[in-house]
Formats: C-alpha cells, structure tokens, sequence
C-alpha cells in the first residue's frame, strides 16, 4: 500500500505510470543482456597479445592461427584477422584491423543509445506525470467546490510518486549507460593499442623467417631451380 492506495490502484488510474512500469522492464531487459554480452566477450588484450606473440615466435604461424581461433572473442577476431591478412603492406593490415575494430565498437554499444534515452526520458516523464496530477487535483477541487489543506497535500502527494518513480528509473539507467559506455571505450581502446603491436609482430616474423632460411644447395651435374617457396616461408601460406 502507498498513501492508502494499492500498486494496482496506482498503475491503473495514470497513463504516465504505466509507460514508466513498461520502460522500468525495458531498463532491466537491457542492463542484463548488456552484463551478459561483456561476461562473454570481455577480454585483457595486453595478456592475449603476449601469449599469441609467445607461440607466433616459438611454434610458428600455423599454431598461432590455431590459438586464435580458440580464444572466442573480439580480441581473438582482430588476431586472427591479421594472420589472415598478413600479405598485405602494413600501411593496409592497419586499415583492415581497424576496420575491424570499428564494427565490434558498434556490438560493444549496441542498445546503449536506448539505455541512455530512457534514462533522461523517464525523469522527464515522471515530471509530466506530477503536472498532470496536480492538475487534476486542483481541478476535481474546483468543481466539487470542497477541499482544504489535507486534500490539496494528499493530491500533491499521489501526483509526486510518478516523479518518484520516474527518478527510481531513471538514476539506475542512467549509472548502468555510463558504466557500459566505459566499459565499450576501454575495450576498444585496448585493441587499437593493441593493433600496432600486431602489425610490428608480424612484420618482424615474416622478415626474421626469410632471412633465416637456409637456401638449398644445388645437387651435382644437375641444373639448380629455386623453389618458389621455402620451408620457413610456407608456414605463412594457411
């Protein structure tokens, strides 16, 4: 009970406060999926790059690609696609990864938009809920004629719980949308610092690799033909 009226009484008799009831469990609907999406796809870059640079140097590009593909995230992706784009000048594997950063920064900010306009529109919409009221408060004692202090107080005080719950809406949204918002900007400012990183380490590899490779001697009596790719070289080739 609240000012001698049951939730249901409250709800039913204001238009405002139903729209409020409905945006409350669109608030929470996206909070949770919000929580969840980053539970999944959270990620330390700088631990993820050292290990991948850790097995690109010991055990080659082949089972770096492998270790790619087993870290499910978006880090993972932006590794994988620089292994899958390595034959490209640094200057385009750049534009590439981020590129690639730039389409997960839009799933990293999905429904956050939505988050931050219910946050203001539900204060606003609790305020117009408490003018409304009031004003049928003050109007119902025009007519009857009747009315003192104790009826005007008691009126204020039913039309002032939209405005209550328009705040116990909006406060929550509005902490849940910033915490979010950092939480999209530090990801995805991980993984462009990240993403310099990547192109530097594979260029290493790939000049360290050819200028390592032994090249074949030619047998005797026989004409000797380069091979077009060698050993070292071919691990580059997935």
């Amino acid at each position: 009970m609240i000012l001698g009226q049951s939730i249901v009484d409250i709800f039913k008799g204001s238009l405002v406060m139903l729209i409020l009831l409905f945006t409350s469990i669109i608030v929470v609907a996206l909070v949770v999926e919000r929580f969840l999406y980053f539970a999944r796809n959270g990620f330390n870059a700088q631990r993820l790059f050292t290990r991948f640079r850790q097995i690109l140097r010991n055990r080659g590009p082949r089972e770096a690609r492998h270790f790619t593909r087993m870290v499910r995230n978006p880090m993972g992706g932006l590794l994988q696609v620089a292994l899958e784009n390595h034959h490209l000048p640094p200057e385009e594997l750049n534009e590439i990864l981020y590129s690639y950063i730039l389409d997960e920064k839009v799933k990293f900010d999905r429904y956050l938009g939505g988050l931050g306009t219910i946050a203001n529109v539900a204060t606003l919409l609790g305020l117009l809920g408490t003018v409304i009221g009031l004003i049928r408060a003050f109007h119902n004692i025009a007519i009857t004629g009747s009315g003192g202090p104790a009826v005007v107080s008691a009126g204020i005080a039913e039309a002032l719980l939209t405005t209550a719950f328009g705040l116990f809406i909006g406060i929550p949204a509005l902490f849940f949308y910033n915490y979010f918002v950092k939480k999209s900007n530090d990801l995805a400012t991980q993984m462009e610092a990240a993403m310099d990183r990547v192109v530097v380490l594979i260029q290493q590899e790939k000049a360290r690799s050819k200028g390592s490779t032994p090249k074949p001697r030619p047998e005797p009596h026989e004409e000797f033909q380069e091979p077009e790719v060698y050993a070292d070289e071919g691990e580059w080739k997935f």
